[in-house]
């Protein structure tokens, strides 16, 4: 579950590096919607790091904490 969370957030920034070359390509001025365009693919990229971290925490969480209690 953990690897594919991570493979979904190297898939993510691949897409996200295209989108980005793709509209500088496309518009290499400053553009309100390519600025957008640009922002929703950085967007995509954080939400599936922010929910491998959560399988992450799902999965190892308890036991992290287990042996930072000591146990």
């Amino acid at each position: 579950m953990l690897s594919a969370a991570i493979g979904l957030v190297l898939a993510a920034e691949l897409f996200n590096t295209s989108l980005e070359h793709i509209v500088d390509l496309v518009q290499p001025d400053d553009h309100p919607l390519a600025r957008a365009a640009k922002h929703a693919g950085a967007g995509a990229v954080l939400i599936a790091s922010l929910m491998a971290v959560a399988a992450g925490i799902y999965l190892y969480g308890g036991a992290v904490l287990s042996r930072l209690a000591g146990r």
